[in-house]
């Protein structure tokens, strides 16, 4: 089983842009099936920091990648 982490998380939503809360827990998004309060734990983490955020008004709940989180999930693959 692979461990999640915040490269994983933000790499998966570059990939994607816009997820819903639903989409982004996935196999076929991240690769395997994480934990769901541990991917919780990472999108709040993620969101808080300004790395990722939530569109107001839409349900279910969706994450979309900030111009912060781009630059950050790029400097964790490259391993800077």
């Amino acid at each position: 089983m692979s461990l999640l982490n915040r490269s994983i998380v933000l790499n998966t939503m570059i990939k994607h842009e816009t997820l819903i809360i639903h989409d982004i827990g996935k196999e076929v998004n991240l690769g395997f099936v994480p934990d769901k309060a541990h991917l919780q734990f990472f999108l709040d983490e993620l969101t808080d920091s300004g790395y990722l955020s939530i569109l107001d008004g839409v349900t279910p709940c969706t994450y979309t990648i900030t111009a912060k989180g781009i630059t950050e999930g790029k400097r964790l693959k490259e391993g800077i």
